[in-house]
């Protein structure tokens, strides 16, 4: 790291879905919307009104889908075909095997790591089974801790688990809406596309690995 990096950078954090567990081609969400006949737009704001449920409520991923289903009134066929494009993506994912051994590098340059994603409790199961509980210092889950990203209150849960001020985080994340609120709670974001650029970025912080 570069001389600013270590005074100002002290951990980097992912997010689980998209970064450390890729998902296959596509979006789902525009499968969905097509399948129902809405438009990806009204899918979208819809879904995002009660994804709250699986991420705060601790629905299971399905139920809080079935849901967003349920208010396009499209009936049990619709809802069968939904519920095949959902098993189907659950089965279409993989760990991002080179990202995790971004960890002990990390580890190495003496900078905190951690895991936090919006997700219900079921995740900190999944995370034993692939054998990661113990690959960062800290890991947040949003349904454990009765906030979602992007509010501050389930970022404040992050800094005070790693004991660090939020300019000292950086946090990885697919999506934009995740980040949205990076320079009103002062973190350091990047919009994780691939590793390579991931890499790159994190070079630019003055972080290499």
């Amino acid at each position: 790291m570069n001389k600013d990096s270590d005074k100002n950078v002290k951990a980097v954090v992912f997010d689980f879905g998209g970064v450390i567990e890729l998902y296959g081609e596509g979006d789902f969400r525009r499968e969905i919307a097509d399948c129902l006949g809405v438009s990806y737009q009204d899918f979208l704001t819809t879904y995002f009104q009660h994804n709250h449920l699986a991420n705060v409520k601790n629905f299971t991923w399905e139920n809080m889908i079935l849901k967003v289903v349920s208010v396009f009134n499209k009936g049990k066929e619709k809802e069968d075909k939904v519920k095949e494009i959902v098993r189907l993506k659950e089965l279409d994912r993989n760990l991002n095997t080179e990202l995790l051994s971004f960890f002990p590098k990390l580890k190495k340059l003496g900078l905190k790591t951690g895991i936090f994603s919006n997700s219900n409790s079921i995740l900190r199961e999944r995370l034993k089974e692939y054998g990661l509980l113990k690959l960062a210092n800290v890991i947040v889950i949003s349904g454990e801790i009765g906030y979602q990203k992007p509010h501050k209150e389930a970022f404040q849960v992050l800094f005070e688990k790693l004991k660090l001020r939020p300019e000292e985080v950086v946090f990885i994340d697919d999506t934009t809406r995740s980040l949205e609120k990076a320079d009103e709670i002062g973190y350091i974001p990047i919009l994780f596309k691939n590793n390579e650029q991931l890499k790159a970025d994190l070079k630019a912080l003055g972080i290499g690995i």
